[in-house]
Parts: structure tokens; sequence; C-alpha cells
């Protein structure tokens, strides 16, 4: 399967440095409890945030995970991480995230010739569509 090579550069932007993980241990895993803990948002909904802390084991590891997240701009909050929403990077990255692996994203490099990326890098192709 061919994956779009803006996408997955895309991705990999937002998992190695917004998100600062990196490529050693389990980053597979990594990879996809990002996409399972977006993919619950927004958490004040459906209890959502309860079965966030059960993926990430509660405790101060849910914090900082959930704050880690929030802090790449994926998701934001009011009062509590606990009741998140997604941004519109986080609908994107989430949208993009089910549809490419760990492995086709990896491959990627930097987008942009490694310049920032700007909000219309976040617009989902069904919004692109009806602009």
């Amino acid at each position: 399967m061919s994956v779009d090579e803006a996408v997955r550069d895309h991705l990999n932007r937002i998992f190695y440095e917004d998100l600062g993980l990196c490529g050693c241990g389990n980053p597979d895993e990594a990879y996809v409890l990002v996409r399972d803990l977006l993919s619950l948002a927004p958490y004040y909904e459906n209890e959502g945030w309860r079965l966030a802390e059960t993926l990430t084991g509660g405790g101060a590891a849910h914090h900082i995970i959930m704050s880690v997240i929030d802090v790449a701009e994926l998701t934001e909050h009011g009062s509590s991480v606990n009741g998140a929403w997604l941004t519109p990077k986080g609908a994107w990255c989430l949208q993009a995230m089910r549809t490419v692996s760990f492995e086709e994203m990896s491959e990627g490099g930097l987008p942009h010739e490694g310049r920032d990326c700007t909000d219309a890098c976040w617009a989902l192709p069904t919004e692109e569509a009806a602009a």
C-alpha cells in the first residue's frame, strides 16, 4: 500500500518532534497508544477519561502522558486534561494514524524541509472539499 508522503512526514514530525518520542524500546506500541487515546476524545463524553486512565495505567503516568499529548497540541483542555478534546491537529492526526501504520510512518522524514507546519496542514479532507 502506498502512503502519501506528506501524511507520512507530518505523522513523523508529530511522533518524533511534537510528542518527543524516540524510536527505541517499543515505539510501535507508543504509536498505537497515542492513536487509541486520541480516539477516546473528547474525554468528557462517555467517560472517555476513565478508559484513557485504564490505557495509561492511571496516576502520575496518566497525567504525564495526557499532558504530553496536550503540549503537542493534539488536545486542549479547560480545567483538567481528563476533560480534553481534540484540536484540528489532533483530529487530523487521529484520521492519519487510522490509515498509516507505525512502520510506514517511521520511514518518513520531516515535512516542509524541516520548517514549521501551519494550520493549513491540519485541515481534514472533508474540510478542504467544503471550502
